[in-house]
């Protein structure tokens, strides 16, 4: 897997879609009413798929209206239902859910979601959002933006090919993070600042995200990691 460094005209961070950020609140109201219908019509043989995005499509709606608190709850129950019926990539959904809710625990479930997007062979997309969110919450000159940039590029080379437009973006964002982790602004000091951080050895810097997951979850694992692990290994001999 090669690393190629990617100067970029504008920092990808400070980018504006050109689209408006919030909705009206009559808007989201009329949003809000026309899934929590939705959800309260599913019959009780309902796929439990239907269930999870249709609370998902509330909380993000909530998100929105700056109700936390429920976001939370509408996410928390889905992420619940996704877990039981081991639909992991809505569960990862329903952890970003609650970590843009701003909870209490908004760390912790992003650990969650961290450690089930890259676990899990999922929507690059959705492991790359996961890990931009810790790379937009790290300091910039942390090691840790630096960790999880190199894994997005990571995941989307393996999970999507080189040529690909999101390996391309992850190659943008790593870019963008070495020139603020250490001013890195050519392609020999990018490979020296690689080397120097172990970024170039998949077993030192996914062990160093792991242990950055551990530090946002602080011990509050809502799922059995063990018993996940040994399934996967069982799969994987058969």
């Amino acid at each position: 897997m090669g690393f190629k460094y990617l100067n970029k005209e504008q920092d990808i961070f400070d980018g504006d879609d050109g689209e408006d950020v919030y909705a009206n609140e009559e808007q989201l109201q009329a949003r809000l009413a026309y899934f929590e219908a939705q959800l309260a019509g599913l019959s009780e043989n309902a796929p439990t798929e239907d269930r999870i995005k249709n609370l998902l499509e509330i909380g993000r709606i909530q998100v929105e209206r700056y109700k936390g608190a429920d976001a939370w709850e509408k996410a928390f129950t889905a992420f619940t239902l996704a877990q039981d019926d081991e639909l992991w990539e809505l569960a990862v959904e329903a952890c970003d859910v609650m970590f843009l809710s701003e909870g209490p625990d908004a760390l912790v479930a992003l650990g969650h979601a961290l450690w089930l997007g890259i676990t899990f062979p999922i929507d690059p997309e959705i492991t790359v959002a996961m890990l931009q969110h810790l790379v937009e919450e790290s300091p910039e000159e942390a090691d840790t933006r630096a960790v999880a940039a190199t894994v997005a590029h990571y995941i989307t080379s393996m999970r999507c090919g080189e040529e690909d437009d999101l390996t391309f973006f992850t190659s943008q964002m790593l870019a963008s993070v070495a020139d603020k982790h250490s001013h890195v602004t050519d392609q020999s000091t990018f490979d020296l600042w690689r080397r120097t951080l172990e970024l170039d050895k998949p077993d030192v810097f996914l062990k160093k995200l792991s242990g950055a997951i551990d530090q946002l979850v602080e011990g509050k694992w809502w799922i059995d990691k063990d018993k996940i692990r040994t399934k996967l290994d069982n799969e994987n001999q058969n």
